[in-house]
């Protein structure tokens, strides 16, 4: 038997029940995932409704939508890391989401830009655990030749979220669309918009409460230290992967800038280009993001599986190839003559650059040991957040209100901004295509040795 058949056997589920209790467990995490991006998406839908009723300029709208979210992510998420990784990640889940839940509820009385912002800060801080929690819990939960496949089940929730925000607030957003301003004695004025974001935002507590009655906290495949890594470890252990690491997490941070930018101003762009608002664009938005995400998420965890029959180390291929295909497609959408052009290209550009998504998932987690995925993850994860988070959406109205000639002109920047950084994602994640192989290959052969 090769050491990975060894590794395989080792984490294959025995006949006590543990994978359906594993896929419900990827499932759930997928809901907690898509209740995490529709609270943190949908305020993009209210450029223009909150500029309008605050007056407040692109930048600041870009600080609420990046900067407000993206700091207290990155500083909350680090110390949180390390709790995942040496305690219950399954309460400290369903506890942060109680909370991100309960502050985006918030935002539907705030009077002020800054009341608003301080309610953005505690929703990044508090989803600074989800992802990094959810995929260590994954890894242990299910087989590792399935991890593909589980990803693309918890990137799904991530992707309906993102595509629910834009569909379930546009919706509520066109039902409410005849409320006038409500006056409320110690409180002050609630707008129509604010409304959406009280009612997105308390389902969560709901399934918090489920998480914590319904979920097992699972056991850590191979751990060694119970304890967790102290940073110092996770940092060595990095550098001593920087050939894979360092081209890996450029590449991300590039694309996070553009993704990050996109969504938050892509509802601005549909009314500002083609007088498609909030009611129109966020329903057809939503259905076309959920399913190219859909068709994207599974094409690439099936096309992840079954080339790792005839590669092993076949994760980061695919998440090239998808992030090569996309870009094109994304630089022309934003110059279609019209919206349903724009539309279908940004469709097809969807569904080919989420097929990356699973493949990267599974390329960290297979090549971290347990007890420090989390905060390994979490140095993507928060600085892609906190960086492309805040960079992207604050670029782009930057560049809106200084060097564009009217509103109107937002498509060129959006065009400008891939074209800037598209080409550069794609030749870093290419340059750590091998190095990934290589430390894939080692990892296989210390975890057989372990099982052995």
């Amino acid at each position: 038997m090769s050491a990975a058949e060894e590794t395989i056997a080792a984490d294959a589920p025995s006949d006590d029940g543990t994978a359906p209790r594993g896929w419900y467990t990827v499932i759930l995490l997928g809901v907690v995932s898509m209740l995490s991006f529709i609270d943190r998406g949908v305020m993009a839908l209210f450029v223009q409704p909150m500029k309008r009723d605050f007056n407040l300029s692109d930048t600041q709208v870009s600080l609420l939508l990046g900067l407000a979210f993206t700091l207290p992510y990155f500083v909350v998420g680090l110390p949180m890391a390390r709790l995942i990784d040496r305690g219950n990640r399954r309460s400290l889940i369903a506890g942060c989401l109680a909370l991100w839940s309960f502050a985006t509820a918030l935002c539907g009385i705030a009077q002020n830009y800054w009341t608003l912002a301080v309610c953005r800060f505690v929703t990044g801080g508090a989803e600074s655990v989800n992802t990094t929690g959810s995929l260590s819990i994954i890894a242990d939960a299910v087989p590792r030749e399935r991890l593909p496949r589980a990803f693309a089940v918890q990137s799904l929730g991530v992707a309906g979220g993102s595509a629910l925000s834009l569909l379930i607030g546009g919706v509520l957003y066109g039902a409410l669309a005849h409320i006038e301003p409500i006056q409320i004695a110690g409180l002050g004025t609630i707008h129509n918009w604010q409304l959406v974001l009280m009612i997105v935002g308390l389902p969560g507590i709901m399934v918090a409460l489920l998480m914590l009655l319904t979920v097992p906290e699972p056991r850590r495949k191979g751990a060694s230290r119970p304890g967790g890594y102290p940073l110092r470890e996770v940092f060595a252990f990095v550098r001593g992967q920087a050939s894979l690491h360092v081209p890996l997490l450029l590449g991300m941070l590039l694309l996070a800038v553009m993704t990050h930018g996109y969504t938050a101003w892509m509802p601005a762009f549909y009314d500002r280009t083609y007088g498609w608002g909030p009611a129109k664009i966020g329903p057809l938005l939503g259905i076309v993001s959920l399913f190219t995400s859909l068709g994207g998420l599974f094409l690439g965890a099936m096309l992840a599986e079954r080339y790792a029959k005839t590669r092993d180390d076949a994760n980061l291929p695919v998440m090239f190839l998808s992030h090569l295909l996309a870009q094109p497609l994304l630089v022309i959408m934003p110059l279609m003559p019209n919206p349903w052009a724009a539309l279908a290209c940004g469709a097809v550009a969807g569904i080919a650059q989420v097929m990356g998504g699973p493949a990267f998932s599974a390329a960290i987690q297979v090549t971290t040991p347990n007890e420090m995925r989390a905060q390994v993850t979490v140095l993507y994860a928060a600085s892609i957040t906190a960086i492309g988070g805040s960079i992207g959406p604050t670029l782009i109205g930057f560049m809106s209100d200084h060097l564009a000639r009217s509103e109107g002109d937002l498509r060129y920047v959006l065009v400008a901004v891939k074209v800037i950084f598209g080409p550069l994602a794609v030749f870093c994640i290419w340059r750590a295509i091998r190095p990934y192989a290589r430390f894939y290959r080692q990892k296989l052969d210390a975890d057989a040795g372990v099982a052995g």
